[in-house]
């Protein structure tokens, strides 16, 4: 009786101890944002945006990437989208956002301007 007892705190106490350790190392987006699902989750979020210009614009990309729950790399700046499409003007931020099986997420800033 004693033994079980202290195997069911024991479960409890690890149980806990996981439950924190999966919020302070967010295993869902590496940047925070919208909804993390365990599973899968993609999404688009606008960020700003004026009124567009009638000539075309270009579309600036950069993004980060997280492997595993340990590593984490890329450069998802606004500078960073802008250089990569030669962008001077900027109408409109947007970030992208995926998440695999929480193993593997991707974070990245789309600009859009001229």
């Amino acid at each position: 009786m004693k033994h079980s007892l202290l195997r069911y705190i024991n479960y409890i106490i690890i149980g806990m101890c996981l439950s924190s350790i999966h919020s302070c190392a967010n295993l869902g987006q590496p940047q925070g944002l919208g909804p993390t699902g365990i599973l899968y989750a993609s999404y688009t979020l606008a960020l700003s945006e004026r009124p567009l210009p009638k000539q075309t614009l270009k579309q600036g990309k950069s993004c980060l990437k997280r492997m595993g729950i340990l590593y984490v790399t890329g450069d998802a700046s606004i500078e960073s989208a802008t250089k990569n499409a030669s962008i001077r003007e900027v109408f409109r931020i947007e970030k992208e956002a995926t998440n695999y099986l929480s193993l593997y997420s991707t974070l990245c800033t789309v600009v859009w301007g001229i």
